[in-house]
């Protein structure tokens, strides 16, 4: 019948409409898992400094575009040291100690980076290079020479900036200890966009709606058909 046709084909249009959808869903799904495949959330583990301070915290690093993000990092403070937090990083605009191996070595700073001038950092200098891959990596700790030689060779301490752009460290508290584990950040999956559909009731009044113009139609073909009388 003309009625079972048009049901048909509109079932096979919705049903081609979500299978459609479905597959852009998860295509965007995995384009988003892609995109994202590099982030690493790095947290500081059992960070000790030699006057028995602590520093704790994350950080997320891009491995890909050499990039930090959503740092949140504090030190603990100690005798004519106060304790301070860290939410940015110097990246050579923002202020002059910047170092050329992000992966490696990093300095984080105050959120405002407008005048660092007395302003607390803190650098860590890791073993081995940031990865997408995640893990757990030590900083090195302090080597027994004199600070300036130390300063050349380790970044992993804090101090204060002299100047408004952090152009060298202040007096050294260096690190002792610690390492920083890497996890892969977590998206939330995308969820598919719905596509509307009709609901069985609406169906079953589409199906009164268009039985009666079926059966007119076929009463019309029929006429047309009949031959006349003579």
């Amino acid at each position: 019948m003309r009625y079972i046709c048009l049901h048909s084909t509109h079932m096979e249009i919705a049903m081609k409409t979500l299978l459609c959808a479905g597959a852009l869903a998860l295509a965007v799904g995995g384009f988003a898992s892609a995109a994202n495949a590099a982030l690493v959330q790095w947290t500081l583990t059992d960070v000790k400094f030699v006057d028995g301070g602590t520093a704790s915290g994350s950080y997320v690093f891009d491995a890909t575009t050499q990039t930090f993000s959503a740092i949140n990092v504090t030190a603990t403070g100690t005798e004519g040291i106060p304790a301070a937090s860290f939410s940015n990083t110097c990246d050579g605009s923002n202020c002059d100690a910047y170092l050329p191996d992000p992966a490696q070595n990093m300095i984080f700073v105050p959120a405002d980076t407008s005048d660092l001038t007395g302003k607390q950092v803190i650098l860590l200098d890791l073993q081995s290079p940031m990865t997408d891959a995640g893990g757990t990596i030590a900083i090195k700790p302090p080597e027994a020479e004199a600070a300036v030689t130390v300063a050349l060779r380790n970044k992993a301490f804090s101090t204060f900036c002299p100047d408004a752009t952090c152009s060298g460290p202040g007096a050294m508290r260096f690190i002792a200890s610690g390492e920083v584990v890497g996890r892969a950040v977590v998206v939330p999956a995308v969820a598919p966009t719905p596509v509307p559909t009709l609901a069985p009731w609406s169906l079953a009044l589409l199906s009164l709606v268009l039985a009666p113009i079926a059966w007119m139609q076929q009463r019309r073909q029929r006429a047309v058909a009949k031959p006349a009388r003579r």
